[in-house]
């Protein structure tokens, strides 16, 4: 749908460039996905957050006006090799949480490399904080949570019956209710308010701007690269200076590709959901949940940010990676 929206496109360049970067980054993340087994791709992300992580830092000292933010009110907030704070946090909270995957396992092998995973697992947290970044330190908490949750579960889960299932449940619902009724208290914790930094706003005129085309969208990646488009958005939300993207994955695919488009998105990642949680519940093991945290990560991540191919394919190459590390393969091919 997004190389065929280049028809009806607004830039119809810009989406023909969009549309080829999503396709390839998928048709390499499938390859990765049926060659390679979780650990291998965290071995992988090691090295990247390694890297990451190291030129991040070099630059936030090397060069201060490439690695931080430098206009208000964002200012001196570091960014690192990416253009804004929220994006290295976001891949930040996500690599920590890989971090303490190796850790884990590391642990239960009885293997020193685990060590060094320490080593980057601190300083992922020291960016973390240097970022300022609300979107990054939620995603960091929802994400190691999960991954100490799942481990412990791992630990007893054979000792659980239905009535314990039943009281964990009974106990997340009531965290859920208080959380929601005291939003304020909330986002107070992170400096915040409920307005989301202005976010409720953009959206809402985003969304009436949007609706203007509502089915099939503005064309895939095409409203965000013209002026013309963020300026009308600046005008009705009143911002001094023009938005760059939507700050929801889900809302800018629904201004690229409309409602067709989103429906059709949000069911790929219901889809590799639901194979990522029976693959976990399948194998039992901390490696076997990788996929899992990943899609939660993306789900997560998206809601105050936009990283569904708009600034970037990353978080779309793992999503397509775990969806084929958990599809098993057809009956038909093996034969």
């Amino acid at each position: 749908m997004a190389v065929i929206s280049i028809l009806w496109s607004i830039g119809p360049v810009a989406s023909l460039f969009r549309a080829l970067e999503l396709l390839f980054a998928a048709l390499i993340a499938a390859y990765v996905g049926i060659r390679f087994r979780s650990e291998q791709i965290m071995d992988i992300l090691f090295w990247f957050g390694a890297g990451l992580f190291i030129l991040s830092i070099a630059l936030v000292f090397g060069a201060p006006k490439t690695g931080t933010m430098y206009w208000a009110p964002f200012y001196g907030a570091w960014r690192g090799v990416y253009w804004h704070r929220n994006h290295l946090a976001s891949i930040s909270a996500l690599l920590s949480a890989v971090y303490l995957c190796r850790i884990l396992v590391a642990m239960e092998r009885r293997n020193a490399k685990g060590i060094l995973d320490g080593f980057f697992y601190i300083v992922s947290l020291g960016i973390l904080y240097f970022a300022r970044s609300a979107t990054g330190y939620i995603v960091f908490l929802v994400l190691n949570l999960l991954i100490l949750c799942i481990w412990l579960w791992l630990k007893v889960a054979d000792r659980l019956q239905r009535k314990h299932y039943l009281l964990l449940l009974g106990g997340i619902v009531l965290v859920a209710i208080l959380l929601l009724t005291n939003l304020d208290f909330v986002f107070g914790l992170f400096h915040r308010d409920t307005t989301l930094t202005g976010r409720l706003s953009l959206w809402s005129n985003i969304i009436e701007v949007a609706s203007q085309r509502l089915w099939f969208g503005h064309g895939f990646g095409a409203a965000w690269t013209l002026d013309s488009f963020r300026e009308q958005i600046r005008q009705l939300v009143g911002w001094t200076s023009q938005p760059l993207i939507g700050d929801n994955g889900y809302l800018d695919i629904f201004v690229h590709l409309g409602i067709i488009g989103l429906l059709s998105f949000v069911g790929v990642l219901l889809v590799a959901m639901i194979r990522s949680f029976r693959y976990a519940l399948n194998h039992k093991t901390l490696l076997a949940f990788f996929p899992l945290l990943v899609m939660v990560y993306a789900f997560i991540a998206n809601l105050t940010f936009s990283l569904f191919a708009e600034t970037e394919v990353f978080v779309w190459f793992l999503i397509v990676v775990a969806l084929f590390m958990v599809t098993p393969p057809s009956n038909n091919l093996i034969a």
